[in-house]
């Protein structure tokens, strides 16, 4: 894909690492239960390098490129397949495809593993939820493939939870996108 790639870090921003609601998973008991492990065994690292880590990691679990979203709940759009029939679609001619106004709900599990030597080994999980509204979308395909997003209106909102605290949340707001989403390679259509 294109060197202007649009994630979920774009649409949430990125989590202040002294914020108080990060600060809220301290009391979570399975970061206390990290933080006595470390702190009971000798010679490792203490709390504080760890913790440090952890949430310098954060903003990471937000690199999803929103195109992948938009392009995996299309994937099994009907009328994209027509595509794929080289004779009544020559390869050598784009095609235009309009999208209907339309809501695209995504959610993912992305987690943060401590791992220390043989002393601990735990995973922290979080929970994205994302809900895109779009309006005046249309996708450019050739060859079979989908090679260009021509974007439209975007809102959107959501939540980046960890251990039920919500780290950041979005309400219903306009998100700027590129008037036109290069694909590089292209995604097939079926």
């Amino acid at each position: 894909m294109a060197d202007s790639t649009i994630t979920l870090r774009d649409f949430f921003g990125t989590p202040a690492r002294e914020s108080s609601r990060i600060e809220q998973l301290h009391s979570k008991e399975l970061i206390t239960g990290i933080h006595k492990h470390i702190d009971a065994e000798e010679g490792n690292v203490g709390w504080k390098p760890v913790w440090d880590c952890v949430v310098s990691h954060i903003d990471h679990l937000l690199d999803i490129d929103m195109a992948e979203i938009m392009l995996g709940a299309w994937k099994n759009y009907h009328d994209l397949a027509k595509y794929a029939d080289a004779k009544r679609y020559p390869p050598d001619v784009s095609y235009l495809e309009p999208l209907p106004e339309h809501t695209i709900t995504s959610r993912h599990k992305p987690e943060l593993v401590v791992e220390i030597d043989h002393v601990i080994r735990k995973s922290i999980p979080f929970d994205i939820s994302l809900q895109l509204m779009l309006k005046g979308f249309t996708l450019e395909i050739i060859g079979g493939k989908l090679m260009r997003i021509h974007t439209g209106e975007c809102r959107g909102k959501g939540v980046f939870r960890c251990l039920e605290v919500n780290l950041m949340e979005k309400e219903l707001h306009s998100l700027t996108l590129p008037g036109v989403i290069d694909l590089g390679e292209g995604f097939p259509v079926s």
